[in-house]
């Protein structure tokens, strides 16, 4: 083993420490035995921190800052609002604190997000790296996927391993798949859409009830609302035997993993249902 990637582990297991000491053993026995491949893994891991740069759109025209929450209509909620506003600002990987840097008047803009079923949004991303997308979308779009894929199987420890709905539902519950190293795919929504205070956005719509809230943030807003297009749906994704079933269907949904997500994501499922029952979407305000 390289000293390079001894060096490597030791920043690692010094970062993992203070958040995770069962993977800072893991570091520690990969180090002993020389677990080469591992140890690379464990040390790229480590480097990572909860995602919370994606994408986030600024409109001076209309104050308003949407808060991406990947895998919730995130590509259909840009079309639409580009589209009601082309000056609109489309900012990439920036947490809500630099864009405030960036932008301040953006502090006193209207806040929004949109969430979904934890369940479901698990399994859309589980159906994303495991499936291929529909042909239409062409080879280049494929091979990005493949390369996706890799990425996230060579970044995140153990995922490589997972065969299966339910060994990826086991997976999120470890260390490795906690929203301490978290991707923006896998991240606690709530953590995601979160201000820098830890309040939630003005408004948090749901994508069970998307058309109906664009409508109703649209309004608020003054904002012309073009039909969401129905852009990256998970209709695109097929599995073998059947290419005409979504694959999300092909996965099982068993007591077992619907029991290991509601461990994992508690907290999301506390905000989806605590909505539901209040048959609101969070605080409102006039911008």
């Amino acid at each position: 083993m390289s000293a390079r990637y001894r060096i490597k582990a030791a920043i690692a297991l010094a970062r993992m420490s203070a958040r995770h000491r069962g993977v800072a053993r893991e570091v520690m026995d990969a180090l002993a035995r020389g677990r080469g491949r591992d140890l690379r893994c464990l040390a790229r891991h480590a480097q990572r921190s909860p995602d919370v740069r994606a994408e986030k759109v600024v409109s001076r025209t209309f104050r308003y800052l949407w808060i991406c929450n990947p895998k919730v209509a995130s590509r259909s909620i840009i079309s639409a609002l580009l589209s009601a506003d082309p000056e609109a600002e489309v900012i990439f990987g920036k947490t809500i604190s630099e864009i405030y840097a960036m932008r301040p008047e953006a502090r006193n803009y209207y806040r929004f997000a949109f969430i979904r079923h934890p369940f479901d949004r698990a399994l859309s991303w589980y159906a994303q790296m495991r499936f291929s997308r529909e042909r239409v979308e062409g080879i280049i779009h494929y091979i990005s996927l493949l390369r996706q894929r890799q990425n996230m199987k060579e970044s995140f420890y153990g995922l490589a391993a997972v065969d299966g709905f339910g060994d990826f539902c086991a997976w999120l519950n470890t260390p490795y798949g906690s929203d301490a190293f978290a991707d923006r795919h896998f991240l606690s929504q709530n953590v995601q859409i979160r201000l820098e205070d830890g309040r939630l956005p003005d408004f948090v719509g749901r994508l069970e009830n998307v058309e109906d809230d664009w409508r109703r943030v649209a309004a608020r807003l003054a904002v012309p609302a073009p039909e969401l297009p129905k852009l990256n749906t998970s209709a695109g994704w097929r599995a073998p035997p059947r290419p005409d079933v979504r694959a999300e269907e092909c996965v099982p949904l068993t007591e077992r993993n619907k029991a290991l997500l509601r461990r994992r994501y508690a907290a999301d499922l506390e905000l989806y249902e605590g909505h539901s029952r209040a048959g609101s979407h969070g605080p409102e305000r006039r911008p």
